[in-house]
This record gives C-alpha cells, structure tokens and sequence, in this order.
C-alpha cells in the first residue's frame, strides 16, 4: 500500500505529509513514486534479463527524471555502482552474469537511483547465500546512513532485525502485536508471539543460553482467522487469563513502557515476571 500496488481499505497511510491510501502506483507523480522505492525479496525475478545492467538502472534515472541528458545519466549509474560496490565494467554485463548477491546490489542501486526517502527492504537478503547476507545487509545499513533513507526492514530473522532495526513491530495473522524500540522488543516483557520466536533464534554460542519455546496447533488461516486474539489457537500462556477473554476479545494495545506496546490480555504482574528468552550462562 505504500508504494501503491495494493489500495487500503481501512486506516490511513502517509507519505511526507500526504494522504498516499487510495492512489494506486500509475496514479502518483513522479516524486511520489522515487521517494519510496523497494528493495525486493528474490534479486532473480527482479531484473530484466535482456537488459545490460547500466541500462536499467538508467532507465529508473530516465522514469525519475534525474539527469538532463544520456550522459549526465550515465555518470550518475557508475556513481550508483560505486555506492553498492560493483566494478563499473559490470554495466555492460546482463543479469546472468552476476551472482545473486551482486544482483541485490543493482537492485539496491536501482532503488536509491531517485534519492528515495524511504526504501521498501522486503527480506532483501533471504533469497542469498549466507556468505553474503550480511555484506548485503551491510551495504543497507551503509546506505540508509549515508543518505539518511527511511528503512522499513521485513524479515522473519530476528538476529538480522536486531542488528539493523532502530524500531521493531511484530505482526501475527496481520496485526500489531507488539511495538516499541529494538531494545524494548528484545528484552522483557513479551507478547507470548515475540517470546516464541526468540527462542527459535539460532545461536552457535555455548556461553548463551536460552528458553526452548516449542508452539503447538497449525496456523491459522489469515483468510478465516480464529476470533478473539489472533494468537489464542497457539499460546502458550493463554491458561494464565481468565474467562477464556482470549477466544472471545481482541485485545487492545497496552502501554507497557514508553513507545512499548503489546496487544495481550496477560495481566501487567505476569508480563512483568517474565525472564529474558536468551542470556548469557551463568
């Protein structure tokens, strides 16, 4: 929705003070459209195969009209190169001859070819090999300080989202469960979703331990979702609340600390004794 390939139907979206909901991609101005641009998830689909690779990313340059000739384009693609760190001799090489982490690179060029503000990061580095997740996640992070971009990161891996995350919102079956700072979400109290996924973390570091957190029942269908919490038909903690409030009430977001909420009915001592998911052997 914020890039304007799907339209709202509830809430409000914004984009630098204006009201982007219900105007789809082919509907924006130009400087809507480069200033939020994706990152996305397989570099292998992403990028025309019969294009050389400096002719694609000069015809975003030509789609945001930065440049006021061929060869001001030019010059500012092997910039672009530069800022991800490819060899400029890779602009006249096709997609196949690249690996797939120097695929994400273009791409990533490709994206922040308009200047974006903010930049669309869906599991940029899932489909790579893990020798070059986080020379790519790197080159991210590089590039959102360097030109100061807004970053939203999806991701399933939790290590990546801390190490790169400055804010972190956890969704279930489409809605907020918890939010708040990186540190926040990290540590304790929990929604019983975030304490799971913790303890699903991988960790080759025998000086930490951690809680083994094992979720039962299948998923439920985000098309047919169970009433009450979203999260009732697998919680773990669920027995703790009384009334079955968790089958029959959505639970509203609760402020646990400043910017910290979560959407449970867990009462403030249970969440409050709560011990950290990962911590280092005694």
């Amino acid at each position: 929705m914020l890039l304007g390939l799907e339209e709202a139907s509830a809430g409000t979206a914004t984009l630098l003070g204006k009201d982007i909901q219900s105007t789809l991609i082919h509907d924006r101005g130009v400087e809507s459209v480069s200033s939020i641009q994706m990152v996305f998830q397989n570099p292998f689909d992403t990028l025309n195969p019969s294009m050389t690779v400096g002719r694609q990313i000069i015809r975003a340059l030509e789609v945001f009209r930065v440049g006021t000739n061929e060869e001001d384009r030019g010059k500012r693609m092997l910039a672009l190169l530069d800022l991800v760190k490819l060899p400029r001799e890779f602009a006249l090489r096709k997609p196949r001859q690249l690996s797939g982490g120097q695929k994400q690179r273009v791409g990533i060029a490709r994206a922040f070819a308009g200047n974006a503000q903010v930049v669309v990061a869906d599991e940029p580095v899932s489909a790579l090999d893990v020798s070059v997740q986080a020379a790519v996640t790197d080159l991210l992070m590089e590039l959102q300080r360097k030109n100061k971009t807004t970053m939203l990161f999806i991701s399933h891996d939790l290590s990546i989202v801390r190490y790169i995350s400055d804010r972190v919102m956890v969704m279930y079956l489409g809605h907020v469960v918890e939010m708040g700072s990186t540190d926040q979400v990290f540590s304790p109290p929990y929604h019983p979703y975030t304490e799971a996924l913790l303890s699903a973390v991988p960790i080759a570091d025998t000086s930490i331990t951690r809680k083994h957190i094992v979720l039962d029942g299948d998923i439920p269908s985000a098309m047919n979702p169970p009433s009450g919490c979203p999260f009732q038909t697998r919680c773990q903690h669920k027995q703790q609340v009384a009334d079955n409030r968790c089958e029959k009430e959505l639970p509203t977001m609760k402020l646990m600390a400043d910017n910290h909420e979560l959407r449970c009915h867990l009462s403030d001592d249970f969440l409050g004794a709560m011990v950290p998911v990962i911590q280092l052997a005694n």
